[in-house]
Parts: structure tokens; sequence; C-alpha cells
């Protein structure tokens, strides 16, 4: 039953009583159908916003639900004090290996964001293998010694060499992702998270966490690294080569170095980063810090990093730095 209908039923008895009264008003008519009260207005409903999901590697909304299924990419980088690296800003994930000759060897991982421009590519080293295999990423690299690439084909990943993409996916040492994705085997899956990020209101660690500006990170014979919190943006900054770079956390890993001496294509020793174990950890996300501890198993397994408390750290949604130093590395926190 309609409201009019219903309230034109609700009026017929007082109708009915009143026929015989001299004073009864007749109902008004607006052209010709009667006027009814139409009651409170309702609120019109509000469309639903969807919630676009959170990406695997940064813990941030994606800018299209599709962006959450691809799979991450892996791009090793080379960077000495004059270089001007490319893409880094946009990278979910890089992880920091201090190499030979005062240089960076980096692993930029991206999956959520894209970049026009990534280099310059370097050699797959062991330190790519062994930090990215668990997120299961296509790799862009150029090369390397004969051990080191024979390492990359039977740890199963998936990838790509300027010697075998006929110049469609990198420009002299540069690539992009939009290639390398393009050139990535269909349905590959996305990578899984690894770091809990912070939820409103959750501290970086259960305790002992302490107010942080400064992150400076020296290691004998390789280029210092000093990272300032802007809170007016709530990022972390440094210099790598020539270009400023951003991270919403930066975690320092403190682990063993060995020295790894290459024969093929030509012999050379280069110092490596022991990436499985576990050691000390140095956090800071947001204006705080904490220390803790690291612990990576093995290849297939992620690498936690844990609080004084026993649980794991909450760094703030966004991108990470993971920078693997040393025992005889000096890390300060101000």
């Amino acid at each position: 039953m309609n409201r009019r209908h219903m309230l034109r039923v609700a009026l017929a008895p007082a109708l009915v009583v009143g026929l015989g009264t001299a004073c009864s008003e007749p109902q008004p008519r607006v052209g010709g159908a009667d006027v009814v009260d139409p009651g409170s207005p309702a609120s019109p409903t509000p469309s639903p916003t969807p919630s676009l999901p959170a990406a695997p590697l940064t813990g941030l909304p994606v800018s299209a639900p599709a962006v959450a299924e691809r799979p991450a990419i892996a791009v090793p980088l080379r960077v000495s004090p004059s270089t001007t690296p490319s893409g880094l800003d946009a990278a979910d994930l890089v992880y920091a290996e201090f190499a030979e000759s005062d240089t960076l060897h980096l692993t930029a991982v991206f999956q959520s964001r894209d970049a026009a421009k990534v280099g310059p590519v370097t050699e797959i080293r062991p330190v790519d293998i062994r930090s990215v295999a668990v997120l299961r990423p296509f790799v862009g690299y150029a090369g390397g010694p004969t051990g080191f690439r024979a390492q990359f084909e039977d740890s199963g990943l998936a990838g790509v060499t300027p010697a075998d993409d006929g110049g469609k996916v990198f420009k002299s040492d540069r690539t992009s992702t939009a290639a390398l994705w393009k050139a990535a085997p269909k349905g590959a899956q996305p990578p899984t998270a690894f770091l809990d990020y912070a939820s409103p209101g959750t501290a970086l660690a259960g305790r002992d966490i302490a107010p942080a500006k400064e992150l400076a990170v020296r290691v004998p014979g390789g280029p210092p690294m000093i990272w300032r919190y802007d809170p007016q943006k709530s990022v972390w900054v440094t210099r790598v080569g020539t270009a400023a770079i951003t991270a919403t956390s930066v975690m320092v890993l403190t682990m063993e170095y060995r020295t790894l001496n290459v024969r093929k294509p030509s012999p050379r020793s280069l110092p490596s980063a022991k990436v499985f174990g576990e050691g000390p950890a140095v956090a800071v996300s947001g204006p705080s810090s904490a220390k803790g501890k690291w612990r990576k198993p093995g290849q297939e397994m992620v690498c936690n990093v844990i609080g004084p408390d026993g649980d794991l750290l909450h760094p703030l949604p966004g991108n990470t730095w993971l920078i693997y130093v040393p025992a005889t590395a000096k890390v300060t926190v101000r």
C-alpha cells in the first residue's frame, strides 16, 4: 500500500463524521489532485566508494585493482658517488649492498608504481638472488660472471638481459618497468607481503622506541649514507650517487661480509653480504627508531625484522630501504 493510499484510508472516518458540520473545510486540490503530506524527504543514499587493495610491498592502496595482481620486477643497479641513478624513488623496496671501489650494489624491486627509466642496470650477483627470490620477481639484469648466472638459473627466477632482448627492453644501461612487465611471463603471480605495516595508532615497536631525525651509516671503504627525516613530508631523505632519494622507512641489517673470488669471464674479488642467518637491526620509520634483530633462514624464506619485544617491527606503509652492512660499520641514530 503506498503512502498516498494509506493517508486516504486514515482520513476517511473523520470525513464521514464531519459531513453534517457546516464549518468543515474541503481538502485543497492542486491541478485536480489531492494534496498529500509527503512526509520528511528521505536522505539520499551515498554511493559506496570501492576500497582499493593494498600493494603487497608497501601496504598502501594501489592506483587500480589490476596493479595489486601484477608480479614484481627486480633490477640490480651499480651506483658510484658520481652516478645519477634513475627510478629508485618509484621502487617499493631497495636492498643495498656495499660493493667494491666505493660503490653500492642495489636491488630495486618495483610492483605498485612505474618508472619510465631505471638504471644503470648492472650484473646479477648472489645478493640479488638471495634477497628477492622469495618475492618471485621478473629480473632485468646485465649478465654477470659465469657462476652468478648459473646461480640465477638454478633459482628458478625468470629474467632478461641486453644480450637476449633484441633491443626491446634495454636502452644503453637503462630500462623501464613498462618494458620489463611486457617481457615478463604471462600469468606470473604478485609477491607475498613480508613487512608487517603499521595500522593507525600502531607504534614501530612494542617498547624501547626512540625519537629519530638522522640515521648515519658509515662503512670503511664505502660511500657514507646519511638519512635525515623530513617532518613536512614524513619521509627520510638521503643522496645516492648524485640523486636525492626518499624512503618511508629504512632498516639497517648488520651481517657477515665475505670475499668472492670470480674466475670467469675475468678474475676479480668481490665483497658479498651473507643474507642468510640473523643479526642486529636498526630501523627508522616516521620520526621513530627502534633496535631489534633480523632473521632470514634461507632463500625461500622472508627476512623478518623483529623488535625488542619479540614481535615484528611495524614500519609505516610506504617504500622501504634495507641496507646490508658489515660488522665494521658504524650505525648511529640521533
